[in-house]
């Protein structure tokens, strides 16, 4: 009885975890291989952007693998875009007003 609850609690939290892009600290280039800066992502959705020596901080929402900054200057720049995992590396792929962005 209790596997079998312990299994169902599982299977509902996971959808519910897998939403969620990975915290962590993902280095952005351009489409055409430029360095672009840092991006932070933090719990609950707060990121920090590092790019020329500055840094700012913002928000972001998701849904499932869909990624789309809501405030701070990336929400200015119209990021959204996808995340995947594979092998235990997250890459990030933005649309943004400056054209393709990936972080990884």
């Amino acid at each position: 009885m209790r596997l079998s609850l312990a299994l169902c609690l599982v299977l509902v939290v996971s959808p519910a975890l897998a939403q969620f892009p990975p915290p962590g600290v993902y280095g952005c280039t351009s489409e055409a291989g430029d360095t672009l800066g840092v991006l932070s992502l933090l719990v609950a959705g707060d990121y920090q952007w590092d790019a020329d020596g500055v840094s700012v901080t913002g928000q972001v929402a998701s849904a499932g693998t869909g990624v789309e900054a809501l405030t701070g200057p990336l929400a200015g720049q119209h990021w959204s875009g996808d995340f995947s995992t594979e092998l235990g590396e997250t890459v990030f792929v933005f649309s943004t007003d400056i054209g393709k962005v990936t972080c990884r």
